[in-house]
């Protein structure tokens, strides 16, 4: 066996002392899962009806929540209002223009 440059038991020093710190993150559940513990259920988690609806959502309603969800991180990963987190997010996801040359042609004339 290799010798190791470190000790692979703790050292009482550095070991903390005090109880952990409580954890920073709090999650909660997801829109359409309730919290169903105290109904005797083994998973104190159940999906609920509205996500089963979800998976019958047209294609239109879902690229408008995810239009919506994009322009929220904008907003708040740029420090910007939603209003204008819409507008960039309309800009940046509007259909692109299709071309009779393909990339790789493109490349190639380049």
């Amino acid at each position: 066996m290799p010798h190791l440059p470190f000790n692979t038991t703790p050292s009482p020093s550095s070991s903390p002392k005090s109880s952990p710190s409580p954890p920073s993150i709090v999650l909660h559940p997801a829109s359409g899962i309730q919290d169903h513990s105290n109904q005797g259920f083994s998973s104190n988690l159940c999906v609920g009806a509205s996500s089963k609806r979800e998976l019958y959502k047209s294609t239109d309603d879902i690229a408008s929540s995810y239009r919506l969800r994009y322009a929220q991180y904008l907003a708040a990963t740029f420090n910007m209002s939603l209003e204008a987190a819409l507008a960039e997010a309309d800009n940046q996801l509007a259909p692109r223009r299709s071309s009779d040359v393909s990339e790789a042609e493109a490349l190639r004339m380049s």
